[in-house]
């Protein structure tokens, strides 16, 4: 079954690379207007016109989702150029390697205001714009909010609260008609984890029954699917998108008996 995002308004936050950009792709393949920000403005413009080269309408501003007034003038100005939001996709992350023993206030504050506090000002921003006639909101929570990583502390803690935010905020915005989802990713080769790559090589793919990393695209459908009428009855919880990562806990030996 084809979906189809025709004449619908996608925001989606941190969608100059990776993840963010593979679903901006997604939805305006699929018909949607898109709406994406970014805090780098080379790579975000890069991102705007890839996707106007493939017939997309788009629109693009550069903006810290950290920032709470930036935020809501990037929505507000979505709307002006696109059209109503149908679907809001706070997609913005940030994951240092750092020990909790050497992280300071700052670097707390940080990781919090980019990782969760954007997620809760993204909700309350996209509830204003949806509460007379519904919409999806679908936030990025992590596989550290599952199961956290030594030397991601404070990260696996903001997307632990991410996943709890979007429980509670799907049953307080339902009986306006809006649904409230959340996707885990596990290890996706994306920029936000080459650091990982580099740190951990290829232990990273031990508990992953796949047995490889996830990519943009693999994400992409899955969100597709689940801003769709086909995910209608779908709302408060978050959905893993990780190849079986640790659905065993020695998913490799299927692969050496194999």
């Amino acid at each position: 079954m084809e979906i189809s995002f025709k004449n619908k308004t996608v925001l989606i936050t941190g969608a100059s690379e990776g993840i963010g950009f593979a679903a901006a792709a997604a939805f305006g393949k699929s018909g949607a207007n898109v709406a994406i920000c970014g805090r780098n403005a080379e790579k975000l413009e890069k991102a705007e016109n890839s996707l106007k080269e493939m017939g997309i309408k788009t629109y693009a501003q550069t903006c810290d989702v950290s920032k709470t007034q930036q935020f809501r003038d990037f929505a507000d100005n979505t709307e002006k150029n696109l059209g109503p939001i149908d679907i809001f996709i706070n997609n913005a992350g940030y994951m240092p390697f750092v020990l909790l023993k050497d992280m300071d206030e700052e670097m707390l504050d940080t990781i919090m205001n980019i990782n969760l506090k954007s997620v809760f000002v993204g909700s309350k921003i996209a509830f204003e714009k949806m509460k007379d006639r519904g919409g999806v909101i679908i936030n990025a929570s992590s596989f550290a909010s599952v199961i956290p990583t030594v030397g991601y502390t404070a990260y696996a803690a903001a997307k632990a609260a991410v996943s709890s935010l979007t429980r509670t905020s799907a049953s307080e915005f339902a009986p306006y008609g809006i649904r409230v989802l959340g996707y885990i990713p596990g290890f996706i080769d994306t920029a936000l984890t080459k650091e990982s790559q580099q740190i951990n090589g290829e232990k990273l793919l031990e508990p992953i029954s796949l047995r490889r990393y996830g990519n943009p695209d693999d994400i992409a459908g899955a969100l597709l699917f689940m801003a769709s009428d086909l995910a209608g009855y779908i709302t408060g919880t978050c959905i893993e998108i990780s190849g079986g990562k640790f659905s065993t806990q020695n998913p490799m030996k299927a692969w050496e008996l194999k």
